[in-house]
């Protein structure tokens, strides 16, 4: 009787996995049904329309539906050049819609414009470049774009993108350098301005699961709404952060010392924020200390762990998950807080944080660089990687979802109540883990994307079998 219980909701649970209805269908037999794909998604955040670009090669097949996925007008054009390889960000303005595009090294840049009156598509190279400047990270916000770069003196300029597709410089964000030399550290400066062209920053989407992958990264982008931070691991001195507004573009800076040990001197820090907390960890391979503050920098609450000592706050195992000595074992638990510290120490620490059903789910661990089955090194930082093309530069949820199915790192989860007090019990399924129980399902599709509109999680791909591209809510 009891078997005969559980296959049924093994069977009810299979059936509503299958039976999740996609809020919109639309048909398109004029791509191939061999050749792999990408969607590009364009949200409009005033008017809550949605632009759909499916694109297979040079070919882009441009949709445009309105907040109630009603389609409004559709057309066929081209990609702009092949040098210029990565989205970037898109700012609307009127009955036009602005995709920036630039090179790898984010040293030239084009926009390819849609006119969904019309029907037709601009290609324009911009006869604009940074200089001595290097490009950081490109912020959507109400329809707006606005560009981020960094001096050699590491003063951050904000610009916006224009309708005459020029980049207008709208404030520059300072700190104080008596203070702070970040000059003087290079191993840990702010911005990769020493021997390389490429921004050193992860840009982090905190509404959704993050891996410890990304987290680790010591330096990090979030954007909540209207609020931008960028924060900065400064070797043995704390966390930089500057808080960016976009409402008015005003900024604050803020300096947050890293936590002393209670056996000896830590060894690893890193941060995560947001606007209400601000989260700490540090390790050596005799502790570990997780400090919740809030953004005045009071402690809230304070975790630790000791080599000898079992982890009391851990709703799941010590998950390893990447290359084991064992051959072919890409995953196991560890039992013991010592070898946890050990790794984890060894290489980079990362906090993640998710908000769900109305408990925190920290994830606490850390991530090192290890030789793949080919011989090179798997890279923390690229999206080249994952995909097809670079389609996730610009949506940071799609990235997200990608690495953290991807991921290779030491690290195990507590669940907090509203007041940072550990709860038992098993962890729940996040929102990733569903889309990608739901994808598993499919075996011809292409184009998968996931991405926030109108405050709603999506996920969208093309099935190839069916010549269609479906959209379903999460």
């Amino acid at each position: 009787m009891k078997n005969n219980y559980l296959l049924l909701i093994l069977f009810l649970f299979q059936i509503s996995l299958f039976s999740q209805k996609a809020v919109m269908t639309f048909k398109n037999e004029d791509v191939s049904r061999k050749t792999n794909k990408d969607a590009v998604i364009l949200s409009n955040s005033l008017t809550h329309d949605l632009t759909i670009l499916l694109v297979e090669r040079k070919d882009v097949h441009a949709y445009l539906f309105n907040s109630d996925f009603e389609l409004q007008s559709q057309f066929q054009t081209e990609l702009i050049k092949s040098k210029y390889d990565e989205p970037l960000g898109f700012k609307l303005s009127n009955n036009k819609q602005h995709i920036l595009f630039s090179n790898s090294k984010r040293k030239q840049f084009g926009v390819l414009t849609l006119n969904f009156e019309t029907k037709n598509s601009t290609a324009t190279e911009l006869d604009f470049n940074f200089e001595d400047e290097l490009f950081i990270e490109a912020l959507p916000y109400k329809n707006k774009l606005y560009v981020l770069s960094s001096t050699k003196d590491q003063d951050i300029l904000i610009r916006e993108m224009t309708d005459n597709l020029d980049f207008k410089l709208v404030n520059t964000m300072k700190i104080n350098h008596e203070d702070i030399s970040l000059n003087e550290r290079k191993n840990h400066s702010a911005f990769s301005l020493f021997g390389t062209s490429n921004s050193n920053i992860q840009k982090i989407d905190p509404r959704v699961p993050n891996s410890i992958e990304q987290t680790s990264h010591a330096n990090k982008l979030y954007q909540y709404d209207n609020l931008t931070y960028l924060t900065f691991e400064m070797e043995e001195y704390g966390t930089l952060i500057y808080t960016l507004n976009l409402d008015d573009l005003s900024y604050q800076v803020k300096t947050y010392e890293y936590p002393k040990g209670k056996l000896d001197d830590l060894k690893r820090f890193n941060s995560y924020i947001s606007p209400d907390y601000f989260y700490q960890i540090a390790s050596s391979k005799d502790e570990m200390r997780f400090l919740i503050n809030d953004l005045s920098g009071v402690l809230i609450t304070d975790y630790f762990v000791k080599r000898d000592a079992s982890i009391s706050f851990k709703n799941t195992p010590i998950i390893q998950e990447g290359a084991t000595a064992v051959p072919f074992v890409n995953r196991r638990e560890l039992e013991e807080s010592s070898k946890y510290l050990r790794k984890i120490t060894s290489g980079d620490l990362g906090i993640t944080v998710l908000k769900q059903d109305n408990h925190f789910y920290i994830t606490l661990g850390g991530y090192k660089e290890v030789n793949n089955s080919g011989g090179g090194m798997m890279m923390t930082g690229g999206v080249s990687t994952v995909g097809p093309t670079h389609v996730m530069v610009m949506n940071p949820t799609f990235y997200s979802y990608n690495a953290y199915t991807s991921s290779k790192s030491t690290y195990f989860t507590s669940k907090l109540n509203s007041e940072f007090k550990h709860v038992k019990g098993k962890i729940s399924e996040n929102v990733f883990e569903k889309i990608k129980k739901f994808s598993s399902k499919f075996k011809y599709i292409t184009a998968e994307n996931v991405f926030f509109h109108n405050n709603q999680l999506y996920f969208g791909y093309f099935d190839l079998k069916k010549a269609t591209y479906s959209l379903n809510a999460f």
